[in-house]
């Protein structure tokens, strides 16, 4: 999450430094996502394959040299290379724990246990806002990709010394069931996961497209230091503690069509706080909202993903972290141009107004969805 994230307060100064506009600049964090996207069609099945801990040694390893790469590139080609290397081998990380712990985890304590997990999750986006904030701000940007690229060699370490990312070649029951291709059957042929992945696309477009450009949005607009827009964004995740603390209890009583519609209108009031320029606490006040909103509606699209499709759980999280990424690609592409051509207004006004939309489309049929009515 801190190299998914890190990107988002250096476009106006990669801006600056290769004299292009901030849109193209958002190239980095485009190829990062469409790449995160499009490889899980190859982590899903190796992880149901061989093992989800020990594919998620071999995509620690890859992204530390990743991170190296954009470090030390010069040309914005090759940054914009480098970083869709990044997304590539970072896709694993963040599914293939999720698809982990659906299968130690009963669907009872899974929506609590995955925000818990969001307490990982969102450590890495409010440090890596603050870290790209800082790095930008005192003009050494290239230094903040070396900073993940060691979190990258922590983490595995500490892996390898768990001892618990061996090999582990699972044989087939009936046949090849095993295949790539009958995974991907087991997930396609399923109504309700197709209905996920549509719903979780769609979230990626119009929530993280429009993110992406808030940190340039404060600075450019606000005026704004970027390590001060950078540590705004961190209100984002705090946001999102704030969930991952009282999941439990928003869930008892709420329940999760509750959730879902109350975390998508919040999602439209956060955007439109964010362009009230009276005092920069209202932005603030809009970013934290934004991330509390966010998990109420993306926990409970996780936890259904990770029960869609219970006998290729790899490939199916995998798959719903595609949707989200490839959502999310189209999403930055599309305000990049929005941006260039008639500025940051325009772009949250869509989202403030598409999201709770969305949540209400999801909430009505999530309201009739056999796990609802037990």
């Amino acid at each position: 999450m801190v190299s998914m994230r890190i990107s988002d307060p250096l476009l106006p100064v990669i801006s600056e430094e290769f004299q292009i506009p901030t849109g193209d600049a958002s190239v980095i964090a485009g190829a990062f996502a469409i790449s995160y996207g499009i490889s899980q069609f190859l982590f899903g099945p190796l992880a149901d394959r061989f093992g989800k801990l020990y594919i998620l040694g071999w995509a620690l390893l890859l992204s530390v040299i990743a991170n190296c790469g954009v470090s030390f590139s010069q040309q914005f080609d090759a940054i914009v290379f480098w970083r869709a290397v990044s997304g590539a081998t970072t896709a694993g990380i963040v599914p293939l724990s999720m698809a982990w712990i659906g299968e130690t985890v009963a669907y009872q304590e899974r929506q609590p246990t995955l925000a818990k997990f969001l307490y990982g999750v969102l450590g890495g986006v409010i440090g890596g806002q603050i870290i790209g904030g800082f790095y930008a701000d005192f003009g050494q940007w290239r230094g903040s990709f070396l900073v993940v690229a060691a979190l990258y060699l922590t983490c595995l370490a500490l892996l390898m010394a768990s001892g618990t990312a061996q090999r582990v070649i699972h044989q087939p029951e009936t046949g090849p069931a095993t295949k790539a291709h009958r995974h991907f059957i087991n997930v396609f042929s399923n109504r309700w996961a197709l209905f996920i992945l549509c719903i979780t696309g769609i979230e990626g477009v119009f929530l993280y497209g429009a993110m992406v450009f808030i940190p340039a949005y404060l600075h450019l607009e606000l005026d704004i230091p970027l390590s001060l827009a950078g540590l705004m964004m961190s209100g984002f995740g705090l946001g999102g503690l704030l969930y991952a603390s009282t999941a439990r209890m928003m869930l008892s009583r709420l329940k999760e069509t509750g959730l879902v519609w109350a975390g998508g209108v919040l999602l439209g009031i956060a955007f439109l706080l964010i362009l009230v320029q009276v005092h920069w606490i209202i932005p603030a006040t809009g970013i934290f909202a934004m991330g509390l909103g966010l998990y109420m509606l993306h926990n409970t699209l996780q936890t259904h993903a990770t029960q869609m499709a219970p006998a290729s759980r790899g490939t199916a999280v995998s798959l719903f972290a595609c949707s989200l990424f490839i959502g999310q690609s189209i999403g930055i592409s599309a305000a990049g141009v929005l941006v260039n051509f008639a500025g940051f207004t325009p772009l949250f006004w869509i989202s403030a107004i598409a999201l709770p939309l969305l949540s209400l489309w999801f909430a009505h049929f999530l309201r009739r969805h056999p796990l609802n009515q037990r």
